[in-house]
């Protein structure tokens, strides 16, 4: 399993995404919206205009699911395990 975290620096929400990914020893990788990723290219991978961050994804055998916000990640792994 591979999270991808689309945020932004100094978002508290972002950083917590981080520190769960490494506390469950996950590799993540982020991508900073503005600068690797516009907020344009960002509504086209989530499907849907998004007004807040971060936006994570999960990569799993190939195919990427979208997961939602931190909750919605910490949610997700909670229900793994």
């Amino acid at each position: 399993m591979h999270v991808i975290i689309y945020g932004k620096d100094g978002c508290a929400e972002c950083d917590k995404s981080k520190l769960l990914c490494q506390m469950q020893s996950l590799a993540f990788t982020c991508h900073t919206v503005g600068r690797d990723i516009s907020v344009d290219e960002l509504h086209a991978k989530v499907g849907t205009p998004v007004r807040s961050l971060p936006q994570i994804f999960i990569q799993r055998e190939g195919s990427i699911a979208y997961v939602g916000d931190y909750a919605a990640l910490r949610r997700q792994l909670l229900a793994c395990n």
